[in-house]
């Protein structure tokens, strides 16, 4: 009975740690709305920026994704950013996008030349 009890104790104390482990729609919105602002600023780059976003909904079906989009905390999310992030100056808002995808190293030999 004790046993049982400790076990129950500890899945309730466990579950605020597993809701704040997925990331909340609202997150998800403005982070898919930074990448489509990105992909618009630098155009070369925009294989990086969906393999970015997509790599944001690992692990989950397309039916949660659509779920997921179709939800108003991810609209709200993703309707904040689309508004704000066009008021950046061009140069901030490379600087910005560029520090989203990392770039691949340059070998040793590279770095000598």
């Amino acid at each position: 009975m004790k046993v049982r009890h400790f076990v129950c104790w500890c899945s309730v104390a466990a579950l605020p740690q597993l809701a704040l482990a997925a990331k909340p729609p609202g997150e998800l919105g403005a982070l898919q709305a930074v990448f489509d602002f990105c992909s618009k600023v630098d155009p070369a780059q925009q294989a990086a920026f969906d393999r970015e976003a997509k790599a944001e909904y690992h692990g989950l079906t397309p039916n949660q994704i659509a779920t997921i989009r179709s939800g108003s905390e991810y609209k709200r999310g993703y309707n904040l950013l689309s508004s704000a992030l066009p008021t950046l100056t061009p140069s901030d808002a490379t600087s910005g996008c560029v520090a989203l995808v990392p770039r691949p190293e340059k070998h040793e030999s590279e770095k000598r030349s």
